[in-house]
C-alpha cells in the first residue's frame, strides 16, 4: 500500500504538489474547501478553477472532509493563502498526530497578527510540533511544477531531521529540493517578494523598461534583508532560492498574478477592480499592508514597500510612487 500524503488546499499550488507527489507513487489526499470542487476534480481529473489544462492523476484523491484527508497521513502540507492559515491551523490541531511531518506552503503574513505560516501552525498544533514545522518556498509557479518543468525549492526547518525527511518526500528529477534552517528568512522572503512583484508590474505597466525593473528587483533585496535581519533571520537567505530566486520568477513571469496586478493598476484599474477580476487571491495586496505594518513596528526602512502601499491604499498615482523612489536621498549600495 502506498504511503499517504495530505495536502490542505486545492488551489493551484496545492494541486501542483498533489500532481508532483502522485507521480512519485504517493497516495495523495487533496482537501478542497468546497465539496463541489472536490467532486469536479474527482470526476474530470482536472482543477479547472486553479490549474486548467493539467491532468490530475488517479493517485490524487480529492475530498472536502479534512478528517478524511488528514487521517493516516505521514505528511501534511498546507499550501494555503496567508489569510486562511490561522483558521486552517486551528482546524488541523485536533487531527494531527505528533509523528506527522507538517509544512506550510503559504507566502504571506496573517493580516491581523502578522505571524508567519509556521508560527500559526506551531501555535495551534502545540508542543510536539514546536520547532518542527517546515516552510516550503522558492521560484515555484504551479503552472510549471505541475507540468514537470524543472525548478528548485527550499524546505526550511529548525529541525534538520524534519527538513531532510521532507526533502526526500518532495524531491523528483524535475523538482530539486534544498534544506535551510532559516525558517524566518525563508518565510519573510516569500511574503515580501509579492509586494515587489506588484512594484515590478507597475513599472511594466508604465512602460519603464528592463532597467527600471532590474533596479527595483535588486534594491528590494536591501529592504528584504533589513527586515529579515531584524526579525532574526539570515541575510544570506535573501540571496538564495526563497529570496532572489522567487523574486526573479514572480517579478518577470507571465504566470505571476502579482506582477499582472501591478501592471493593471498602472493602467488605471483600482485595487478593488483587480481583486474582482482575479479568480485567485493576489497575495501582494494584503501582504503590502502586513509587511509595512511589521516594518514600521520594527523600525525597518522599506521604501519600495512604502510606495507600493501609497499607490494601493493612499491615493498616490503609480507615476508619483515611482518618482518618490527616484527622488530619495543619495546613498551607497552595499547591503550584505
Amino acid at each position: 500500500m502506498s504511503e499517504k500524503v495530505c495536502i490542505i488546499n486545492a488551489g493551484g499550488w496545492g494541486t501542483a504538489l498533489a500532481i508532483l507527489l502522485a507521480g512519485k507513487g504517493y497516495d495523495v489526499a487533496l482537501w478542497a474547501r468546497r465539496q463541489e470542487l472536490a467532486e469536479r476534480i474527482a470526476r474530470t481529473r482536472e482543477n479547472p478553477d486553479y490549474l486548467p489544462g493539467v491532468r490530475v492523476p488517479d493517485g490524487v484523491h480529492p475530498t472536502a472532509s479534512m478528517e478524511e484527508a488528514v487521517g493516516g497521513s505521514r505528511v501534511v502540507l498546507v499550501p494555503a493563502i496567508s489569510g486562511a492559515m490561522r483558521e486552517l491551523s486551528l482546524r488541523l490541531a485536533p487531527l494531527v498526530t505528533p509523528s506527522m511531518l507538517i509544512a506550510s506552503g503559504s507566502k504571506g503574513l496573517d493580516p491581523e497578527t502578522l505571524r508567519r505560516g509556521t508560527e500559526l501552525l506551531e501555535e495551534a498544533l502545540g508542543g510536539p510540533h514546536r520547532g518542527r514545522v517546515a516552510a516550503i518556498s522558492g521560484p515555484n509557479h504551479a503552472e510549471e511544477v505541475s507540468r514537470g518543468i524543472p525548478t528548485a525549492t527550499v524546505v526550511a526547518c529548525r529541525d534538520k531531521d524534519v527538513a531532510c525527511a521532507l526533502q526526500s518526500v518532495l524531491s523528483t528529477p524535475t523538482f530539486r529540493v534544498y534544506t535551510n534552517p532559516d525558517v524566518v528568512g525563508v518565510e519573510l522572503c516569500g511574503a515580501v517578494k509579492n509586494v515587489v512583484a506588484l512594484a515590478a508590474g507597475i513599472s511594466d505597466g508604465l512602460g519603464y523598461g528592463d532597467n527600471a525593473k532590474a533596479a527595483l528587483i535588486t534594491r528590494s533585496l536591501a529592504e528584504i534583508a533589513r527586515l529579515v535581519s531584524v526579525m532574526g533571520g539570515e541575510r544570506a537567505t535573501v540571496a538564495g532560492l526563497a529570496g532572489i530566486g522567487d523574486l526573479i520568477a514572480t517579478c518577470t513571469s507571465r504566470h505571476s498574478r502579482n506582477r499582472a496586478a501591478g501592471e493593471a493598476i498602472a493602467r488605471g484599474m483600482s485595487v478593488d477592480e483587480v481583486r474582482a477580476a482575479s479568480p485567485m487571491v493576489v497575495e501582494g495586496i494584503p501582504a503590502t499592508r502586513a509587511v509595512l505594518r511589521l516594518a514600521r513596528e520594527k523600525g525597518v526602512e522599506m521604501p519600495i514597500t512604502t510606495q507600493v502601499h501609497a499607490v494601493l491604499f493612499e491615493g498616490i498615482s503609480p507615476q508619483e510612487g515611482l518618482a518618490r523612489l527616484m527622488a530619495r536621498g543619495s546613498t551607497s549600495e552595499p547591503w550584505m
